[in-house]
């Protein structure tokens, strides 16, 4: 079947051609169909999705190399060549250049330390980055528009670590590459362009090299470039056979696309006279990560008034608790009702993430998205307790992130729920900040005798009525109220002091006079040890400790927040209503496993005690049991096993 070819969009970033002062330079930006990168935002940079003929994903709105006269099909072997060949057939400038969504060229007038394989190695590409690095456009111009060329500093191929002699010695030190490969570049150059044959020799004999396919080239030698190479890569194609070779191997085309790159430059300086070139250094970034986006509901608008969006927050240690929550809301979740469940994480791995979302598989009317905000939060110092992790304070980031929703429900990650969810966002929360339960645990510390609670609160948190402390584990929120009080920065601002319950007590602090109580069954902290009942929360406001002794009975939300988890340890509180969710999730037998053999490393980093450890354990506790301490049994055991016993 002949191809067919669909039109270039007509969008603004190819509109301008630009005039005599003011020439028109497109550098274009390879991305990725599978990772949403950042992109920098400059008209000089045009990104551009490699291989778009591949991507499935809808509504997107990156230019694609996928239209007018391309070879997107080609992805897999001609890597980024298939976005230089569309810019080249496709759209006109004065100026045109490649880069890729994590390689760049420096071009500040600073130069920055580069490593063994010279490259400025940086981790993220934000906004500090594009000052840092010189990505704003009058910078860029005034180096862009001085020279004919622009490529990355030279290697000295013997500098780098597996000191290779010259470019083929380089090219046969990659496991993947295979150097008839590179003879047939050599051979296709001297059959089809041999006044580059002599440069080429030269090149791949070598101890100068250019790396990475970054450029930027007048429009004389641009298409001059891809008039050379393209052909030349069209005839290795025929004549390498790839079907064979491994995933990375069949990139070949691309590799030697570099190498031609190289070639091209040395011909230049050799033949062109007063070509004016410019060598920057390559920046590498190591996470390319869009920020955290604005996410539109998961369900069209016509549905709006049966969206429940829910927002949790997890990190990777505590993704199979977070599984077991969203269990729990699947299965009392109505038929009649659309959730939006979003969870809030940075490090959370592709596997959990799989096992997630294959709970919803079949389901029409359940959505489960990952946001990763590490790009917000690593500009804040967030303090974790013994207790409390940081993915805590994800809950501030929710106003910004979910831009078009007016209320949400949050919900920790320890928790599980024994109702539909959606009754409880229909609370009407119209005027307050949020709704919530009251905290008893809280309210009991602060009747304690020889407590600081109640001066705490009242001086540290400014609480005019401390008794109104609420536990932040379930939370309904009023974003518009939220917002209108508070920006996303005040809030991270807020929560970078060190207050005993983290985010719980900036909330208490700052929505204080502003919160809707609710039913406490919709938030049911459990026993710790059989002390927090009896000891903390029977010393409570009456009426608070009455609610929590009534809601115990009926618990729509059982809270595990405190040191003791069912997946953890057996014996806790409530952990029947754990395990009813927990055995229809992917990780019930790994919760069974390690609630009978610790693992290898807890949730709080510290050396795990292990099998072993769990051995010696056992046995101490048991001749406890069977050998009282002061008896005579015990001092002959002793002898026997004195590592295992103690006095």
């Amino acid at each position: 079947m002949e191809k067919q070819f669909k039109p270039v969009p007509d969008v603004e970033c190819l509109k301008y051609h630009g005039t005599q002062d003011r020439p028109d330079i497109k550098i274009f930006v390879s991305h990725r169909i599978d990772l949403d990168s950042e992109t920098i935002d400059n008209p000089l940079y045009i990104p551009v999705r490699c291989g778009a003929v591949f991507d499935e994903r809808e509504d997107v709105t990156m230019l694609g190399d996928d239209t007018g006269d391309n070879i997107s099909e080609k992805r897999l072997s001609f890597c980024e060549m298939t976005v230089q060949y569309w810019a080249w057939k496709n759209v006109k400038a004065d100026y045109y250049g490649l880069c890729h969504y994590r390689r760049f060229f420096n071009f500040s007038k600073h130069k920055y330390l580069k490593d063994e394989y010279g490259v400025v190695l940086e981790e993220q590409l934000d906004a500090d980055a594009e000052i840092i690095y010189g990505f704003r456009e009058k910078t860029m111009r005034s180096v862009i528009e001085r020279y004919d060329l622009i490529i990355p500093d030279s290697i000295r191929i013997s500098s780098l670590p597996e000191h290779p002699k010259s470019m083929w010695e380089h090219w046969d030190q990659v496991k993947y590459l295979h150097l008839e490969d590179l003879q047939a570049l050599l051979d296709v150059i001297s059959r089809l362009q041999p006044e580059y044959y002599q440069s080429a020799q030269q090149y791949l004999d070598g101890d100068q090299a250019y790396f990475f396919n970054l450029c930027i080239m007048n429009s004389a030698l641009f298409n001059r470039y891809c008039e050379w190479l393209f052909p030349i890569l069209s005839e290795l194609e025929q004549i390498i056979d790839i079907e064979n070779y491994t995933a990375e191997g069949q990139r070949t085309i691309g590799h030697l696309a570099e190498r031609l790159l190289g070639i091209y430059i040395l011909y230049l300086r050799q033949n062109v006279r007063d070509i004016r070139i410019k060598e920057l250094q390559p920046v590498l970034f190591r996470n390319t990560k869009k920020s955290v986006p604005s996410l539109r509901p998961a369900f069209n608008k016509e549905l709006e008034d049966k969206i429940v969006p829910i927002v949790l927050s997890s990190s990777n240690v505590f993704a199979p608790a977070c599984a077991v929550a969203i269990q729990s809301i699947l299965y009392n979740a109505s038929v009649e009702k659309f959730y939006d469940i979003v969870i809030l994480e940075s490090d959370i791995s592709d596997k959990n993430k799989k096992l997630i979302l294959s709970m919803v598989d079949g389901t029409d009317n359940i959505s489960i998205r990952f946001i990763d905000v590490t790009p917000i939060i690593k500009n804040y110092t967030l303090v974790a307790s013994e207790h409390l992790t940081v993915e805590t304070y994800y809950r501030f980031l929710i106003q910004e992130i979910l831009p078009e929703y007016g209320k949400i429900l949050y919900l920790d990650g320890d928790l599980v729920c024994n109702r539909d969810v959606s009754e409880l966002f229909c609370v009407d929360i119209e005027g307050y900040m949020l709704a919530a339960a009251y905290d008893p645990d809280v309210g009991g510390q602060i009747n304690l005798k020889n407590s600081d609670t109640l001066s705490y609160l009242v001086h540290e948190l400014k609480m005019e009525d401390p008794s109104s402390y609420f536990q932040a584990g379930v939370l309904l929120l009023n974003l518009k109220e939220m917002r209108s009080a508070y920006s996303l920065e005040q809030w991270l601002t807020f929560a970078g002091k060190r207050y005993r319950y983290c985010d719980q007590d900036v909330l208490n602090r700052y929505c204080q006079g502003r919160v809707k109580y609710i039913d406490m069954a919709w938030n049911v902290m459990i026993d710790c040890e059989n002390r927090r009942v009896p000891v903390v929360i029977h010393e409570a406001k009456g009426e608070i400790y009455r609610q929590y002794h009534e809601a115990r009975k009926h618990p729509y939300i059982v809270h595990f927040a405190g040191f003791q988890k069912p997946w953890k340890q057996r014996g806790v509180d409530f952990e029947e209503e754990f395990w009813k969710y927990a055995r229809n999730t992917p990780y019930y037998e790994q919760f069974l496993f390690n609630i009978t053999i610790p693992p290898a490393m807890p949730d709080n980093g510290l050396p795990a005690i292990g099998v072993k450890g769990a051995l010696k354990i056992y046995i101490k506790k048991k001749t406890d049991i069977w050998f009282p301490k002061g008896t005579k049994r015990r001092t002959v055991i002793k002898r026997i096993f004195g590592r295992f016993v103690k006095n």
